[in-house]
């Protein structure tokens, strides 16, 4: 359960996109947020009335930490809520290792964090500090991209148990945000010389296109196995299959379905496709065009 949730923020409204999502889990669960600020070199240069005056490195981090944890003291008071704790702190270091660290220490179970944010205390954007965190964060990590409502949420699977691991986490958030949920998979290009296709096909007419649709059917029957699976968890689970390449196809299908975010594993092999953090995943991180759910799992056996 998302009980534990870590939000960074660094001052801009950007960052602070995080915040819808993270309170709607927390007051599910009764939980506990920890909004989290670093202080950087801001304030290097400061207006006087004769001109600019140069500020040394540890006056900029005291200035920042001031505003900082004025800023997080208000961020904090507009959070209020009965049944969620609300907690502030500031660290000191490299943004995304000060997170990773934060949230190991602090025994995390869910980062929300923007994929972006730019003006105020300093800048995050995709491609630094939130695919550091991606890469080295201890539990899932919840990317927001805009303010827009999460209502169709997606986990894309590949035949794997470790791709399946992002299935319980995913039905929290869809519970959580009260959104559908379809679980979703590619089947890639068939990995056959067409020349072999075209010399079976003389021998048997269609045998081609059959081997074709027997690759849909079996990813589509995988499908339907989970989602009865779990349906005592999370009722009327939606399947579907699509053909073409994984990371491109994901895309589409969230663009044509209107999907408000993507639930996946990083990492996760079988069948005619290996996805890793670096392919198929950070493809579809660096270009969905909405929030999505990353999960780590944990090796086989």
């Amino acid at each position: 359960m998302f009980k534990k949730i870590l939000v960074p923020l660094d001052g801009s409204e950007l960052a602070e996109r995080s915040l819808e999502p993270a309170l709607a889990l927390a007051q599910q669960t009764n939980g506990e947020i920890l909004l989290l600020s670093v202080p950087v070199l801001q304030h290097m240069f400061n207006i006087e009335p004769a001109g600019y005056g140069f500020m040394l490195p540890e006056q900029s981090v005291d200035q920042s930490r001031r505003e900082l944890q004025q800023y997080l003291h208000g961020v904090q008071e507009r959070c209020a809520h009965p049944n969620v704790t609300v907690r502030t702190m500031l660290a000191e270091g490299d943004e995304a290792a000060v997170i990773v660290e934060m949230a190991a220490e602090q025994e995390i179970d869910l980062i929300v964090m923007s994929t972006h944010g730019r003006t105020g205390f300093t800048r995050w954007m995709l491609g630094s500090v939130t695919e550091k965190v991606l890469r080295e964060a201890p539990c899932p990590v919840l990317v927001i991209r805009n303010n827009q409502p999460v209502t169709r949420l997606i986990i894309t699977l590949d035949g794997s148990a470790l791709a399946e691991q992002a299935i319980p986490p995913g039905l929290e958030l869809a519970a959580g945000l009260g959104c559908q949920v379809t679980l979703f998979r590619v089947v890639p290009p068939l990995d056959v010389d067409p020349h072999l296709i075209s010399t079976l096909d003389k021998m048997e007419n269609g045998f081609g296109d059959r081997l074709r649709e027997d690759g849909y059917n079996r990813a589509s029957d995988y499908l339907k196995h989970l989602a009865i699976a779990y349906s005592d968890e999370y009722p009327d689970i939606a399947t579907e299959v699509w053909g073409g390449d994984p990371a491109r196809t994901i895309i589409d299908f969230v663009e044509a379905r209107h999907i408000n975010l993507i639930v996946m594993a990083t990492h996760g092999y079988a069948g005619f496709q290996r996805w890793v953090h670096g392919s198929v995943t950070e493809k579809v991180l660096r270009t969905a065009p909405c929030a999505m759910l990353v999960v780590r799992p944990q090796p086989e056996g």
